[in-house]
């Protein structure tokens, strides 16, 4: 299909087992939806394959310490009022570790 002026094709798929051939595409988007995969290295290895040389990727993802206001919350009044506690976010990973992976 076109986006604008420009061919464009859309994939939805698994983000832990993307279709595409290997160098493939010029740009490759992601937003916001890598800090939901379980395996965040090999997704990016399979996007890296998929590029070609000079390919782009635009990626952001949630990290670090976002939305830690709402979980310490959630935490807090699960312990109080059920004496226990279980993860309701997924795991974030941090700047340093979210830029090694590249």
């Amino acid at each position: 299909g076109m986006v604008g002026d420009i061919e464009a094709i859309r994939v939805q798929a698994d983000e832990e087992l993307l279709p595409l051939p290997d160098e493939s595409l010029d740009v490759i988007l992601s937003n916001l939806s890598l800090h939901w995969i379980n395996d965040v290295p090999g997704t990016l290895i399979q996007m890296r394959k998929a590029l070609r040389p000079d390919g782009l990727l635009l990626a952001s993802m949630l990290g670090g310490d976002t939305l830690y206001e709402m979980r310490h919350s959630m935490l807090m009044a699960e312990l109080e009022r059920e004496g226990g506690v279980s993860p309701r976010v997924s795991p974030m990973a941090g700047v340093s570790d979210a830029g090694s992976l590249l």
